[in-house]
């Protein structure tokens, strides 16, 4: 499977990491499945983390994904999405689609960079991360 869905943090962060080839219809399997954590989590806010790093081939048609894998992207739970990748497409697609879902986005390189970013963002964070940061 080109995707996984856990908690980072328990019912507060989200982390999704796509690998391989994705199709649309993992895509849209990992967004309903993300929503499905986000829904599951404490509000006010549930962030999610994803990591693509690795992703290979991946849909590029915006209006299949806006319509069929970005069911998290309106989820009334979600605070941050934060996007770690360094490939120009990736960054393309993600910044459109967060765009049109008007949601909190950042994208960052790694996985650090994307877990100082968050707990800049989310003071309750701090008590609750765990000692090691990176889930590889």
């Amino acid at each position: 499977m080109p995707y996984e869905v856990s908690w980072y943090i328990e019912r507060r962060v989200v982390s999704t990491v796509l690998t391989g080839d994705l199709s649309l219809r993992d895509a849209e399997s990992a967004s309903l499945l993300t929503s499905e954590f986000i829904l599951k989590g404490q509000p006010p806010l549930v962030h999610l983390i994803a990591d693509t790093t690795n992703l290979g081939k991946f849909p590029t048609n915006l209006s299949l994904l806006n319509g069929e894998a970005s069911h998290h992207l309106r989820n009334p739970l979600l605070g941050w999405m934060i996007v770690i990748s360094s490939s120009t497409a990736t960054r393309f697609v993600s910044s459109i689609m967060t765009q049109v879902a008007r949601v909190r986005f950042r994208m960052f390189a790694t996985w650090d960079q994307s877990i100082d970013f968050l707990l800049n963002q989310d003071e309750t964070l701090r008590e609750l991360m765990p000692t090691k940061t990176d889930p590889a």
